[in-house]
């Protein structure tokens, strides 16, 4: 009887083979093909591109903008009245000051020889300074859409747009834009009164004053026919109630108004024939 092996402490044997394998267990097909999906997966979400981060958008406050205005514009209309001036006077802390307002008038700049004889001009007087080395036109002014100078070195200012008047002070103002686009008129001089008051001014000579006022809603043209110091004629202006105004050319500069009965008032004596760039406020006949 043939005895079989025995098996020792140290020993390992496999009973059962599979015939031919050499005694390795191959796996099922279900297992090589989830496999193979999983490394797909894991390959494609490798190469997937990430999304990127959001950037906060942080707003230019570097950005300019334009100036804001809140210009109120102004036409004085009084169906009582042909179209003229009434003139008024008053006196205030001893000074005369004579008022002039035009009524049913379209507001304009003009430069150049001024025709005393037009009876269409109701009121007239000189508006913007002149250099006195090249008699060009002192500050920012526009002529009908045309711009004959630039400069900010007065902060008053007037502008005349559709036949509306606004008087303001202001450094930067997008009015002289606006005139230019828009074919008005803008000139600059000294600020009198600014939202009712009193804007003191460096010069200190005594003078007959002049300024383009805003009284009572109306636009008018104020004269001091006393000599008195640029700031005395402002403080005097604001006790008389005035909300805006802006100096024009004073002193015995020319000028004129036509009253409600037709006659011809001068404001000024002199009168610069030559004067290239010499320039009115007008007032006419609407």
């Amino acid at each position: 009887m043939t005895k079989m092996s025995d098996i020792n402490d140290n020993e390992i044997r496999v009973i059962g083979g599979d015939g031919g394998d050499g005694g390795k267990k191959r796996l099922p097909l279900w297992v090589w093909v989830i496999a193979g999906v999983v490394v797909i997966a894991i390959a494609v979400i490798a190469l997937w591109p990430k999304p990127q981060p959001e950037v906060p958008v942080i707003p230019d406050t570097t950005t300019v903008t334009e100036p804001e205005t809140t210009d109120i514009w102004h036409s004085n209309t009084d169906n009582t009245l042909s179209s003229c001036t009434i003139v008024t006077d008053t006196l205030i802390d001893t000074l005369h000051l004579r008022i002039f307002t035009p009524y049913n008038a379209t507001p304009e700049l003009h430069v150049g020889r001024l025709d005393t004889a037009d009876t269409d001009i109701i009121l007239a007087s000189m508006a913007a300074d002149l250099r006195r080395d090249n008699g060009r036109i002192v500050g920012a002014f526009v002529h009908a859409g045309e711009p004959l100078s630039w400069g900010l070195s007065k902060r008053g200012y007037c502008a005349i747009l559709d036949g509306q008047i606004t008087i303001g002070v202001a450094e930067n103002s997008p009015l002289f834009e606006q005139a230019t686009e828009q074919g008005g008129y803008f000139f600059r001089q000294y600020p009198a009164v600014d939202k009712g008051v009193m804007v003191e001014n460096n010069p200190e000579n005594a003078s007959f004053r002049r300024a383009l006022c805003l009284l009572n809603g109306k636009v008018c043209i104020i004269a001091c026919t006393d000599r008195v110091l640029m700031n005395d004629f402002s403080a005097t202006l604001v006790k008389l109630g005035v909300s805006e105004a802006i100096l024009l050319v004073g002193g015995t500069a020319d000028g004129w108004c036509r009253t409600n009965d037709g006659k011809m008032m001068r404001l000024g004596s002199s009168y610069a024939q030559n004067a290239k760039y010499m320039n009115h406020i007008v007032f006419r006949k609407q």
